[in-house]
């Protein structure tokens, strides 16, 4: 489980990047859904790994930050979570709470799992959003990036 997280991880921070280095190639000038939504898909990974780890810092995962610095916080946030991997029971349970206060308590493989299939539904958001308003998303197939 635990090497095909890594593999999995390090597509999602591929993408990631990818679609970082896409939005400086525009400047960043983009309609605000597109980097409200950008924005959440890096604010949902670090809540999740900030519940494994037992300290959240956000208060919402949409609170806005500088589409900027997209970039330099899905590099945190790889490096965090190959941490994670390396320290973490991925069988152990993780009790948190929602935003709305109700209590779950998942497995910490399950969470992580969840964390890059949430990137992907968003990643797919972004790719309409971006052809829509005549932008060129980047291709984020994982059979795609599995080459070989």
């Amino acid at each position: 489980m635990k090497e095909f997280l890594q593999r999995f991880f390090e597509y999602n921070h591929q993408i990631n990047q990818l679609l970082g280095a896409r939005f400086q190639s525009y400047d960043y000038q983009m309609d605000q859904e597109i980097i409200r939504l950008a924005t959440h898909l890096i604010n949902a990974h670090q809540i999740w790994i900030e519940r494994i780890e037992g300290n959240i810092t956000l208060k919402n995962p949409w609170e806005d930050f500088p589409i900027e610095s997209f970039h330099s916080r899905n590099e945190a946030l790889y490096a965090k979570t190959l941490e994670i991997l390396e320290t973490t029971d991925l069988d152990s349970k993780i009790s948190f709470h929602s935003f709305s206060g109700a209590a779950f308590e998942k497995k910490a493989s399950d969470i992580l799992i969840h964390i890059v299939n949430h990137a992907t539904y968003h990643r797919g958001q972004l790719a309409s959003l971006m052809r829509k308003t005549g932008l060129e998303p980047v291709s984020s197939d994982y059979i795609h990036w599995a080459q070989g």
